[in-house]
């Protein structure tokens, strides 16, 4: 007996759907010849798909002296100095980031004056090599500020 959601006959996704099992093959298909007709040609094309082509031993000889024959030769690369000059660029750029800017000049020194603006200038080199000096940012420095108790 056919439900009344389907038509006469099966569709192909009802088809397919018996055909790999994923509903059962039901009274339908043995007693509709159409129906019949296209299961069974679904069948015999699966069955064709599945089936593993015919490749002569003439064609795989021929093929795998082929890759024999590739895995002889040298790769060609037009890249084969990028690692080198990538590797080059690389210790350039360290060194010119990380090259010595000579000696610094001694923060604790005395300077030697008796005027009054020698000790500022004194003063004033301390605090910008102190600065220098820092591991904090100058942009967290405002922020530091904000947390920082008022006496």
């Amino acid at each position: 007996m056919i439900s009344p959601t389907h038509s006469t006959h099966l569709n192909d996704q009802e088809l397919l759907d018996r055909l790999y099992g994923l509903a059962e093959p039901g009274d339908h298909l043995s007693s509709c010849p159409e129906c019949s007709t296209r299961w069974e040609e679904m069948r015999a094309r699966k069955v064709q798909l599945a089936a593993a082509p015919e490749v002569s031993a003439d064609f795989l000889a021929a093929q795998r002296r082929a890759i024999y024959a590739r895995l002889g030769e040298r790769p060609r690369s037009n890249y084969r100095w990028a690692s080198a000059v990538a590797a080059a660029g690389l210790i350039v750029g360290v060194f010119f980031v990380n090259r010595p800017v000579g000696p610094l000049p001694d923060t604790k020194t005395q300077i030697h004056s008796a005027g009054p603006s020698d000790a500022a200038d004194a003063q004033l080199f301390a605090e910008v090599y102190s600065m220098r000096d820092s591991t904090e940012s100058r942009a967290a420095a405002p922020i530091r500020a904000l947390f920082e108790e008022r006496e």
